[in-house]
């Protein structure tokens, strides 16, 4: 006869021991992404994913040293150094008044500059000035590379920076780093959109969590984490983020050729994505605009952090050089 006392004594061993195993490695997450460190290591990474998501990381545009209102596009950077720091990196971002400060002004032919469009990773989020691809790509081909790319902007924004730039129409080759979070503004911004001051304050009001709660609400977030990092790692291929680029194509077109001169200006999108994602229906013809897909590997980002580090930054600048010598005009 099967004996239940004995078999609900193991099972609330069993439970009362994962509670405590989850503790120490949850207490050991938390302390060190405290004290600025952080492991690719099985359940620790997804707890300190979790902890730096929640409630401890540093958003650039919620830096008021780095970031003010602007009643054309809500925010912009403001002119001059700020630090911007997290765990995985201290860094120091200088901005002129429409782009990151890096251009060596290697020669004086507007026509050959080289524009930058796009979100934190075109801009460096975690990277210093001169590890930006921008900075390396600038120096690379020997050509001004003008990087206007600002933190959360949606290709809307990120044109109309642009239009609003001395650049617009002095410069001939337009690089845009594209984000899947752009569609959301692609579908729904107007270009000519004005801002209040309140619609600044108002948007990037914090709900700050307070210690306790973060540590609680984390905690019980790690139980699970357990598991679902032993089904990512037996399902690989099935947990794969798709990402399908038909409608996002849609909207990003529509805004380009509402905005952009196809035939007098050169045009290059581009996506970067991670080793957990998987793009499908990307444009492989080479027609109006240019689409390329840049595959980034797992070292080319933080470890927690969802952007790229210095190394992916050179790996996006080797990729766009080799392109753009390969099919110069």
């Amino acid at each position: 006869m099967i004996n239940l006392k004995k078999i609900y004594f193991i099972f609330f061993l069993i439970i009362i021991n994962y509670f405590l195993i989850t503790a120490i490695v949850f207490s050991f997450s938390y302390i060190s992404l405290i004290k600025g460190k952080t492991y690719d290591w099985f359940w620790v990474k997804s707890i300190q994913k979790k902890i730096y998501f929640e409630g401890i990381r540093n958003i650039w545009q919620f830096n008021k040293s780095c970031a003010t209102f602007d009643q054309d596009l809500l925010y912009k950077p403001i002119i001059g150094k700020c630090s911007f720091n997290n765990p995985e990196f201290k860094t120091e971002l200088n901005f002129k008044k429409y782009n990151r400060s890096h251009s060596n002004k290697v020669n004086n032919n507007n026509n050959d500059d080289i524009i930058i469009l796009g979100d934190s990773i075109a801009m460096g989020w975690g990277v210093n000035d001169t590890e930006t691809f921008s900075y390396l790509l600038e120096n690379e081909l020997k050509k001004n590379v003008y990087n206007l790319a600002v933190s959360s902007y949606g290709t809307v924004r990120e044109i109309k920076r642009f239009k609003l730039s001395p650049f617009f129409n002095n410069s001939n080759t337009i690089i845009i780093q594209y984000h899947p979070n752009d569609l959301g503004e692609n579908k729904e911004l107007i270009i000519n959109k004005s801002y209040l001051s309140n619609d600044f304050e108002k948007f990037f009001q914090k709900s700050h969590k307070s210690k306790s709660t973060l540590i609680l609400g984390t905690f019980k977030s790690s139980l699970r984490l357990f598991f679902s990092d032993i089904i990512d790692i037996i399902f690989k291929e099935k947990n794969l983020e798709i990402i399908d680029f038909s409608e996002h194509r849609i909207y990003l077109e529509k805004i380009l050729r509402e905005n952009i001169n196809l035939k007098k200006k050169r045009l290059i999108v581009f996506l970067s994505i991670n080793p957990w994602q998987k793009v499908i229906n990307f444009p492989k013809e080479k027609n109006e605009i240019e689409y390329l897909l840049i595959n980034l590997k797992k070292e080319d980002y933080f470890i927690i952090d969802d952007h790229p580090n210095a190394k992916g930054h050179k790996h996006l600048s080797d990729f766009l050089k080799k392109y753009l010598i390969s099919n110069s005009n």
